[in-house]
């Protein structure tokens, strides 16, 4: 069960979903693109239907248990749809192992 500093901290983003960008923005130095509407959308992240993501390779640093992971992607020509999927790469591959995660690609 959520705790009610867990809720309350979610009201205000979500009573002023253009605080997450200005927080970004203003307190972080993030640059945003320009953009004209914040609104909340739903937070349901799961796959209906999963898709395969598969990564050229993966090497995983150990000392005694995993310390580091690295996906290596081979990329010998340049392919910006397989690109938007790397991310899903250091994610999943963190969420497995428990550790932080880089990632290569062919330069």
């Amino acid at each position: 069960m959520a705790s009610m500093q867990h809720e309350g901290l979610l009201l205000l983003f979500r009573n002023r979903p253009t605080l997450a960008p200005e927080l970004l923005s203003d307190a972080l130095g993030f640059t945003l693109p320009a953009w004209s509407e914040a609104r909340v959308e739903s937070a349901e992240l799961t796959e209906v239907v999963p898709t395969e993501y598969r990564a050229d390779l993966v090497v995983l640093l150990l000392e005694d248990k995993p310390v580091f992971a690295i996906v290596v992607e081979v990329q010998l020509a340049r392919a910006e749809d397989k690109r938007k999927t790397w991310p899903l790469y250091l994610t999943s591959l963190r969420s497995r192992v428990g550790c932080p995660t880089a990632f290569m690609d062919r330069p």
